[in-house]
């Protein structure tokens, strides 16, 4: 994988996906939400969806062991609810239980086989395991759902170029390009790529169109390997013969 001052790109631009929650206008503040699906457990104890709103409410606070606790509590009254598997998830994930967010996510794809946030997630976890071929296959089942799912594309473009697979990394990164034209991080994922092909005009390109983005991250690194390229390039051949 490539990285700029130790730090892998994709880390920098994907993060887990929002969890999925039954509908309810929020329009209070942390404190009181949380309170509020407090009192709804101790009024509706043997309701699922509220242990899972009660869990979305500490995830949103970074309380991971208590959101955890609520999730599996939602799940013991209703194991087929496909949400709150998901969500319990994005919890290991963030815990950085691997195998265990691994196993939710692929649990609530059999429950739910059209929850395009499952896949996306169930990929990024393969692919932080180091399971890029397994992270390919679902990346690719994800685009057969929805073609257009921003990240799809780029996730399955970094799989490939950690298996360095070239040019189905290209590929992939240029068709993220054609559905979502102004994914900086493609730019410089294709950038990192010629870069390493030492193909300095196309690595240019890449990383220039990136510096147009102002909210990219790490600017002056970017800036560093367009420099150092440029003064490569003029740099004397040698005689000709």
């Amino acid at each position: 994988m490539t990285k700029i001052n130790g730090v892998d790109w994709f880390v920098l631009f994907l993060i887990i996906l929002p969890l999925s929650i039954s509908t309810f206008q929020r329009n209070s503040l942390w404190n009181s939400e949380l309170e509020l699906w407090k009192d709804c457990v101790k009024k509706s104890p043997q309701k699922e969806r509220v242990y899972h709103n009660l869990g979305f409410a500490y995830y949103e606070r970074g309380q991971w062991e208590e959101a955890q606790e609520a999730f599996e509590k939602a799940l013991r009254l209703n194991p087929f609810y496909s949400l709150s598997r998901y969500n319990l998830g994005l919890v290991f994930h963030q815990k950085g239980f691997m195998e265990e967010a691994i196993d939710c996510y692929q649990k609530a794809i059999a429950f739910n086989p059209n929850h395009l946030d499952s896949f996306y997630n169930l990929g990024l976890a393969l692919y932080q395991k180091g399971n890029f071929r397994e992270a390919i296959k679902v990346y690719k089942k994800l685009i057969d759902l929805a073609p257009y799912y921003k990240n799809a594309h780029l996730s399955l473009g970094k799989a490939h170029k950690a298996l360095k697979q070239w040019e189905e990394a290209i590929s992939a990164f240029d068709q993220e390009l054609k559905t979502h034209p102004d994914h900086l991080f493609a730019y410089v994922e294709l950038g990192l790529i010629y870069e390493e092909l030492r193909d300095a005009p196309k690595a240019l390109s890449n990383f220039k169109r990136a510096l147009r983005y102002p909210e990219l991250p790490n600017t002056e690194e970017i800036k560093k390997k367009i420099s150092l390229i440029e003064i490569a390039q003029r740099q004397p051949r040698g005689k000709a013969d």
